[in-house]
This record gives C-alpha cells, sequence and structure tokens, in this order.
C-alpha cells in the first residue's frame, strides 16, 4: 500500500497527516513494540492477533511496519478483558467481537432509519430490532454459560476447601 510522504521523506498517515515516525503520539500511530508496551503484552502476542482476524493495526507504513492507533488499543484491551476477566478462548473471543460488531452496524442502520416514517422504513427498523434482539440474547447466553462454568469451579473449591477445614478438625 502506497503512503503519502511528509518533510524530509517521512510517512505520514492519510488521515491526520501526521508523521509516521518512531515515538510518534498514539493519533498517528504507535509501533508494534510501543502499543506492546502499553497493552503488557510481546510485541508477538499482536502478530498472532493479526494472524486469527482479532486486531489488525490501523495503518502500515510504506516499508510495512505496523502502526497501531488508539482505537485499535482500545480493541486490544477489550481482548484482553474478555480473555482473563471472561476466560474466553481466542475463538470465542473472536466470535464475540464479531457479534459486538455486527451489533454496532445494526444500531447504525436502526439510526439512520429513525427520522424515516414509511412503511418500508418500519419493517426494516423491525427487522434490525430483531437482528439486534437475536445477537444481545445470544451474548447474554454465551456469558451464561461461561459464568455457570465459574461457578460450577467455585463451587468445588469451597467443597474443597470445606473438606479440608473437617480434616484439619479431625486432626485436632
Amino acid at each position: 500500500m502506497a503512503r503519502a510522504t511528509g518533510v524530509k521523506g517521512a510517512p505520514i498517515d492519510a488521515g491526520s497527516m501526521a508523521p509516521l515516525v518512531p515515538g510518534a503520539t498514539p493519533e498517528a500511530g504507535l509501533r508494534i513494540s510501543g502499543a506492546a508496551a502499553r497493552a503488557g503484552v510481546s510485541p508477538r502476542t499482536l502478530r498472532y492477533y493479526d494472524e486469527l482476524g482479532l486486531l489488525s493495526p490501523s495503518d502500515y507504513t510504506a516499508g510495512g511496519e505496523r502502526r497501531y492507533r488508539e482505537a485499535d488499543l482500545v480493541q486490544l484491551q477489550r481482548i484482553l478483558e474478555l480473555r482473563e476477566a471472561l476466560g474466553m478462548n481466542l475463538e470465542e473471543i473472536k466470535e464475540f467481537l464479531e457479534s459486538e460488531q455486527r451489533l454496532d452496524e445494526v444500531r447504525a442502520a436502526y439510526r439512520a432509519k429513525r427520522d424515516v416514517n414509511t412503511q418500508a422504513a418500519r419493517l426494516q427498523q423491525k427487522a434490525l430490532l430483531e437482528e439486534a434482539l437475536a445477537l444481545n440474547e445470544s451474548l447474554k447466553e454465551q456469558l451464561d454459560a461461561k459464568l455457570a462454568r465459574m461457578d460450577a469451579f467455585r463451587a468445588t473449591l469451597a467443597q474443597n476447601a470445606e473438606r479440608c477445614r473437617q480434616l484439619l478438625t479431625e486432626l485436632g
């Protein structure tokens, strides 16, 4: 992908016209090492997420270096949150994020039809709301299943701890 160049031939980001140089601000794009450091992951993790289609950098320099913008870092934090807090595997995360992205698209389409007062527009809004409902219910079911597994695991740990207490009491 060809990039425009700025002062002294430095590549520039077409969106903000800011130079993509080492140490650039997040708005102009962080190098993979800077993005990884900010998120507390390795550059290898970012490359792997890119391979899986979980997180692609917003920009590339003329030399092919990845550049991560603030929105990319927000997406990365979401991935890490789903992985660490909810214990989702990468396949589950990808499905979850795809559903969330589709929900965003449905919301935008619904809002675009909100002020149109025709029969066709109302039918489209209804279809969009039905899709949003199905997506939200699916996401909720995914979380419910994950939470049920976590609750069962917690209950097992509590039973094991109680059994240890009983044995300790018996030993006096």
